[in-house]
């Protein structure tokens, strides 16, 4: 996804009015949209004199005909961990609009007791509609591509709800200490004969930035409700780690992001939670994945990832990779395996291969590349992102099946790595939990009736026995923590 929204600019001049030519219905077909940021109080739909108050607003102008259309204003409120669109404050109605000189003039036809305008102009230039906002701020909408359109449809079927609200934190796992498991493997174990509970897009648990972001972030990118400290004393040891290169405050900056939504977490502060983490805990390490969807300035990406990696804070915190790597070698450490390529000579290994195909054969076509150019088998099993989650089971049970057999002696065993988690239908948030509730359970069944080392398990919402939706007002079963159990008990069966 290129983008997901457009912010907007608030100020005392007038909107532009467009070109003299000025649009056409079929131009302004479809839907237009922007959120930002804006503080008051809006009223209730029931007739009440109830209030809600808000701080984030996303405006909706739907074209439907060449001279009729839909408008939503919907509120938002930030004041709990996630943010949701607040109960019965959703405001709707229905206008007409006619087009003359780059203007569109509009007349409400049913403002449901919300106090807007009765009629205004919009006005258009270079593909933007330009309109005023909930405080009269001018706002630039956009229109909305078919993914953003299917983020939109969602937000607006999540308009509050009367049941109780479930929170994150009521779920969370209670007395759960896993800090110190691979105490008990032996020091000659291989990495690669290991079951190792992993964490898919690791760091979407540690809040959003910018604060505008939080209500997409929330709904599309959030695929875990335990931050990383909270990951790692769970017992989680493996991550998914994705350091987009953005802009910030004093210039470009490597940040913790799921795709264009970024955390709050810089990715040198995500390395100082594994060195202190592996300082308290030496008889543990971790392997952090390295992938990206966002970073167009890959040379500079490149540069500043290796920089950070080599310098003098981190460098000995990373291990070198090699087909047999052991246990023993690895305490204390973190193996870096990066989908994509840094430096000449990767400090860790470079995967490749990697794919997203649903038959075993292709799985396993992969390689790991160390910094002497050996080449180590890598078997990935990553099906994702189709229409439905038809297959996804089975693709998962294939591969532990297929890691289960593997043969430990030879000279350069196979690493595998198996993915139950995944969204199916659309990249939202509750689309990741909803194919967690069948995926977590799947590959438990299967790990409490076989024996046999499975390889690294990346999961969502790991720890998570529930997890509320993003809206907080539907729960799902993900089943997170007894997978994380069933992993780590893997290790340890005769």
């Amino acid at each position: 996804m290129t983008t997901l929204f457009t912010s907007c600019s608030s100020n005392e001049d007038a909107p532009a009015t467009g070109s003299e030519q000025g649009p056409t219905a079929d131009e302004l077909k479809g839907t237009w949209y922007c959120a930002y940021e804006a503080t008051g109080a809006a009223k209730s739909e029931d007739g009440s004199d109830a209030t809600v108050n808000y701080n984030i607003v996303v405006d909706i102008y739907r074209f439907e005909s060449p001279t009729e259309g839909s408008f939503f204003r919907c509120f938002f409120n930030d004041d709990q961990e996630s943010p949701v669109l607040s109960q019965g404050i959703l405001g709707y109605g229905a206008f007409t609009y006619s087009l003359s000189k780059g203007k569109v003039s509009m007349a409400l036809t049913n403002n449901f007791n919300q106090e807007y305008p009765q009629a205004w102009e919009v006005g258009y230039a270079d593909n933007i509609l330009q309109a005023k906002g909930v405080d009269g701020q001018n706002l630039e909408l956009v229109l909305a591509d078919e993914e953003m359109e299917s983020v939109l449809n969602n937000l607006l079927e999540q308009n509050g709800s009367a049941s109780e609200k479930y929170v994150v934190d009521n779920y969370k796992p209670k007395g759960v200490d896993h800090s110190q498991w691979m105490k008990q493997l032996t020091d000659s174990r291989l990495v690669a004969d290991l079951s190792l509970p992993a964490s898919h897009d690791a760091v979407t648990a540690e809040g959003w930035t910018p604060e505008l972001m939080s209500i997409f972030s929330e709904m599309m990118a959030k695929t875990q409700d335990l931050t990383i400290n909270e990951q790692l004393k769970i017992g989680m040891r493996v991550f998914d780690l994705r350091p987009e290169l953005v802009v910030g405050t004093n210039g470009y900056e490597l940040r913790c992001s799921h795709g264009i939504s970024q955390t709050k977490l810089l990715v040198s502060d995500f390395f100082v939670l594994m060195k202190q983490f592996l300082a308290t805990n030496p008889t543990e390490f971790c392997i952090v994945t390295i992938d990206l969807s966002a970073t167009s300035k890959m040379k500079e990406w490149g540069e500043q990832f290796n920089a950070l990696i080599s310098s003098d804070q981190f460098r000995s915190l990373f291990a070198d990779f090699k087909p047999r790597l052991t246990v023993g070698e690895m305490r204390g450490h973190v193996l870096l395996l990066s989908k994509k390529n840094y430096a000449e000579k990767p400090i860790g290994g470079y995967c490749y291969n990697w794919t997203d195909d649903i038959e075993l054969e292709k799985q396993m076509k992969g390689h790991i590349t160390d910094a002497d150019g050996v080449e180590t088998p890598l078997w990935v099993q990553d099906y994702w992102g189709k229409a439905t989650r038809a297959g996804k089971d089975d693709a998962v049970v294939r591969m532990l099946e297929a890691a289960a057999k593997r043969d430990m002696n030879a000279e350069k065993p196979a690493w595998v790595i198996n993915f139950p988690s995944a969204y199916f239908g659309g990249p939202f948030s509750d689309s990741y939990r909803e194919n967690a509730v069948s995926a977590n359970k799947v590959t438990s069944d299967w790990l409490n009736t076989h024996n046999g080392s499975v390889g690294i398990i990346f999961m969502d919402f790991g720890g998570m026995v529930k997890s509320p939706s993003y809206t907080g007002y539907q729960l799902y079963e993900t089943g997170g923590m007894q997978l994380v159990d069933m992993v780590i008990k893997q290790n340890f069966k005769q």
